[in-house]
């Protein structure tokens, strides 16, 4: 028994974001987007629309803060009764920032109780959502959930409401056409460790698991050849079908063990996200020999070898990918380390997981990860 739930109207394909104009003709909308100066174009283009956007957003940083939300939510307050849209382009910040105000309206006594009282977010009746991703990586485009960090109490926070899932994502892989190496890599290990963490899952299904292989699968042969090659438009748009397969995987799941290790990581000891949640990768797949036999037969069709020898191969992938492997690469002390793991295994994603701690810590000794 299982079900599969994704509304997103899905547009996808090189000069797509052309239709843009049409989409947005009637609405009232804010444009939500970087700071950076390979922005100026984007601003310029929908400042030179017939229906401009109301206010733009353009000092979305990454990892969005919970201050930096204060912040925006200020701004938005003032021009929330006009607005029936909110429009975001760019990578994952952008679209958390987006669907943060989406959701709460101005309203910071809202984001206030989620972040600082812990309380259960209120979101009702939020704006429509509008997604136009630049990078192929967080799928955000393609979930109903955001992240918001409390740098200040060293805390993330992942917003869930399926009300949050965008009306319409338009994936035009000519957007990434220009994103530097190290930005591709990371980005594109994100959508790798979306596609593990939805097969590995308690909550997967067949849909899901479908669509986790074909993502493993794209961004294993596609990454390696594209980060040497970043402006290949075939393979961007390799890379962008890789992302849609890795969102339409978790978007049912949510993330599981690795996500749950790499967040104090980031916090720490900043390392890009799509680093920190990919480099336990190989380990744990290697800490699932013996599990749960569906699982196992589902990571094995991805390399088409058993997990001993698919986990090397992971290895090797992420060598090519100049990601590191083990703790003494990423630079974390085995003291952190073990907490962050006893940690993250109690956690909400840490319990998404199908494996446990023990069979992941003996694998983090057969594969040398100290």
């Amino acid at each position: 028994m299982w079900e599969y739930y994704n509304p997103v109207n899905v547009i996808f394909g090189s000069e797509k974001f052309n239709e843009i104009e049409h989409i947005i003709s009637n609405r009232k909308y804010i444009l939500v987007t970087h700071p950076d100066d390979n922005f100026d174009t984007y601003r310029e283009f929908f400042n030179n629309l017939s229906n401009r956007p109301l206010e733009i957003f353009d000092d979305v940083q990454p990892n969005p803060d919970y201050q930096d939300l204060i912040s925006a939510g200020e701004k938005f307050s003032k021009i929330e009764s006009q607005i029936d849209t909110v429009v975001a382009l760019g990578g994952g910040s952008v679209m958390d920032t987006a669907k943060l105000l989406a959701a709460f309206k101005g309203e910071n006594k809202y984001l206030n109780d989620f972040v600082r009282n812990k309380k259960s977010a209120y979101v009702q009746d939020p704006k429509k959502i509008i997604a136009i991703p630049t990078t192929s990586g967080t799928s955000s485009e393609l979930t109903c959930w955001a992240t918001v960090w409390d740098k200040e109490y060293k805390s993330k926070f992942s917003l869930a409401d399926k009300s949050l899932y965008p009306e319409i994502s338009v994936i035009d892989p000519k957007l990434m056409i220009n994103k530097p190496k190290n930005l591709t890599i990371s980005t594109g290990l994100d959508a790798l460790s979306h596609s593990l963490e939805s097969i590995w899952n308690v909550n997967s299904n067949p849909i899901s698991t479908f669509h986790g292989i074909a993502g493993a699968q794209t961004v294993i042969d596609t990454l390696p050849k594209l980060v040497n090659d970043l402006k290949n438009i075939e393979l961007r748009t390799l890379m962008a079908k890789a992302c849609v397969h890795a969102g339409l995987a978790f978007s049912n799941t949510k993330t599981a063990i690795a996500h749950n290790i790499s967040y104090p990581i980031t916090i720490n000891f900043n390392v890009p996200h799509g680093i920190a949640c990919s480099f336990t990768l190989p380990t744990i797949m290697r800490s699932l020999i013996g599990q749960d036999e569906k699982t196992e037969k589902s990571l094995e069709k991805i390399y088409n070898v058993d997990l001993i020898e698919s986990s090397k191969r992971l290895s090797e992938t992420l060598r090519i990918l100049e990601a590191p492997l083990n703790l003494n690469e990423i630079g974390i002390p085995k003291i952190e380390w073990d907490k962050y793991v006893e940690d993250a295994f109690q956690g909400e994603r840490g319990k998404n997981f199908i494996g446990n701690k023990i069979s992941f810590d003996k694998a983090c000794s057969e594969m040398n990860f100290f």
